[in-house]
């Protein structure tokens, strides 16, 4: 019971603490490179402890990430919930790749969840003018060793286990 009080308390803080992330003013040129803060935190947790969190989560984060972020409401949670349900899948494998094959799996979920997005913004006749929008997913896998590292000391050091 404490422990998954203290689980949940964790998944929410990392959460939080991505979506602050998230809303950081960057200067003007730089905020094409931002990372997809939220997508990853999710992915390590998906993958790290898939029976905990899951789509239900990825759709109530994704729902949290459209509505402080101003887009169309369901497009971060659609394309959270898809990418989820492929990382649930392939867990298992993905967990005992070395971390230069798991970052280029991140870029090439990274890629898709950027399309996902551009898609729903095509759609709702918000597309972006630059190929900058490009560069999210190529930060984001950048980010990924670090942030799995302190994601993992962080589950290591108060003992949760999977």
């Amino acid at each position: 019971m404490l422990s998954s009080i203290k689980f949940g308390l964790v998944i929410t803080i990392s959460f939080i603490f991505a979506i602050m992330l998230t809303l950081l003013p960057l200067p003007g040129w730089t905020v094409w490179l931002k990372p997809a803060w939220v997508m990853l935190v999710l992915f390590y947790w998906v993958l790290v402890m898939p029976d905990k969190v899951n789509v239900t989560v990825a759709w109530i984060v994704g729902l949290m990430v459209d509505v402080v972020s101003g887009t169309f409401l369901g497009a971060h949670a659609f394309a959270m919930v898809i990418l989820a349900y492929f990382i649930y899948k392939l867990h298992r494998r993905m967990r005992v790749f070395p971390l230069l094959q798991q970052t280029l799996t991140v870029l090439g979920f990274m890629l898709v969840y950027q399309l996902i997005i551009f898609t729903i913004q095509g759609i709702g006749g918000d597309l972006p003018h630059t190929w900058l929008f490009w560069l999210a997913p190529l930060t984001s896998a950048l980010f990924w060793p670090w942030v799995s590292w302190l994601l993992q000391d962080i589950q290591e050091r108060l003992a949760l286990h999977v």
